[in-house]
């Protein structure tokens, strides 16, 4: 029991850390090969996946004009302007119908912007603009939206027009940049023919240097806003700072879990503390016995000290090995359960880590007993049975 509160405190460290460095590594390194991008939407952005760029505008009404465009690309460091447009719809198969995210985008726009290996397929081909009614749907709307799941040449219903399926996406996962799940890609022609919509009100704009991004973003935003006559008509989001937001995200809640693991640290503490005292009980007549044949104060004090250190370095050890261990099951669980790939990342720096609390928390919670041990009279010690 003494060991239990040591082995939860040591092994919710390793596991929340592998579990959180897992994450930032998979988000960032999925985000870097974007880099190059940077994101337009009018009105207020938000973090929400739109079936292969990561955002999706306010419903606001509010349009990019051929003005923004041709602007935009005439700033200096623009390597391509990509418009996508987006609406929801609704999918009708085999009598049954659901609620889809719709996004306009043709095969063009989707290699420049994404360099379409990004967004892998399942089955099938990606979307071709001279090919009408057909689509390619992402992996929720293919195998969880229906009863009976819908597989590649099926006809589905789209807003009243039948779509041939052509092509279905992998599992992208919740939260991911290239999130497909939800979604379903059909050309622009057809987007328009089935929404009435032909204006955007987002942009994917690829620059040639990243070392330029944050200034590239804030000269697209000047020349959008002063088109529109709104200092706020528009905004610019590079990749670079979503990164940096969703890191820190992620370090808060890191914080926030690993302060609730530390209780178990300070039961564990609590718990050593104890079994030192009981043991100094039951070894007066011994520290006594050491104390008359020259043991000093500092010499019991440091014996106690590490007792101490070595049952928590014991069960510190045990729960380390338990945090990769359970690092790796909760990794597997989250997979499943919002998809994308999540490997836990155990570093060097989190086994030190683990140890040096282990031995801080053996030193403080044994600190009071030996100081006890250590200021016993021996000759009372001696005589106690």
């Amino acid at each position: 029991m003494t060991l239990l509160g040591i082995c939860i405190g040591i092994m919710a460290i390793i596991a929340l850390m592998g579990i959180g460095e897992g994450m930032q590594q998979a988000i960032t390194g999925e985000l870097s090969s974007l880099s190059d991008t940077i994101v337009l939407s009018t009105g207020d952005i938000s973090a929400n996946a739109f079936g292969g760029g990561g955002f999706e505008h306010a419903n606001n009404n509010e349009y990019l004009t051929e003005r923004d465009i041709a602007d935009i690309q005439r700033i200096n460091g623009i390597k391509d302007v990509s418009t996508v447009l987006f609406s929801p719809g609704i999918i009708t198969f085999n009598g049954e119908s659901n609620s889809v995210s719709l996004v306009g985008i043709d095969e063009l726009n989707m290699e420049k912007i994404f360099g379409i290996g990004v967004l892998g397929l399942e089955s099938g081909d990606f979307i071709e603009e001279g090919k009408q009614n057909t689509c390619v749907i992402g992996y929720n709307v293919a195998h969880e939206y229906f009863d009976v799941d819908i597989e590649l040449g099926n006809r589905v219903n789209i807003n009243g027009k039948n779509f041939a399926v052509v092509g279905i996406y992998k599992k992208q996962g919740s939260g991911m940049s290239t999130e497909t799940d939800d979604n379903i890609h059909i050309t622009p022609r057809d987007f328009e023919k089935i929404t009435g919509l032909s204006e955007s009100s987002s942009a994917i704009i690829r620059i040639y240097d990243v070392t330029y991004a944050d200034v590239i973003a804030d000269e697209i935003e000047t020349v959008v806003n002063e088109n529109h006559g709104d200092d706020d008509f528009a905004n610019a989001i590079t990749m670079t700072s979503l990164i940096e937001s969703i890191q820190q995200i992620i370090s808060i809640a890191q914080v926030v879990l690993l302060s609730i693991a530390s209780i178990a640290l300070v039961v564990a503490s609590i718990g050593i503390m104890n079994t030192m005292l009981t043991s100094v009980m039951e070894r007066t007549r011994e520290i006594g016995i050491m104390k008359a044949i020259g043991a000093t104060n500092k010499d019991v004090l440091f014996i106690f000290i590490m007792e101490g250190i070595l049952i928590s370095i014991i069960g510190g050890f045990v729960g380390i090995a338990l945090g990769i261990i359970g690092s790796r099951g909760l990794s597997t669980v989250l997979t499943r359960s919002f998809g994308g790939e999540l490997t836990p990342v155990i570093s060097t720096s989190s086994i030190l880590l683990g140890i040096a609390v282990a031995v801080i928390v053996g030193m403080l919670s044994s600190l009071y007993p030996a100081r006890k041990a250590a200021k016993m009279s021996p000759i009372e010690a001696v005589r106690y049975e």
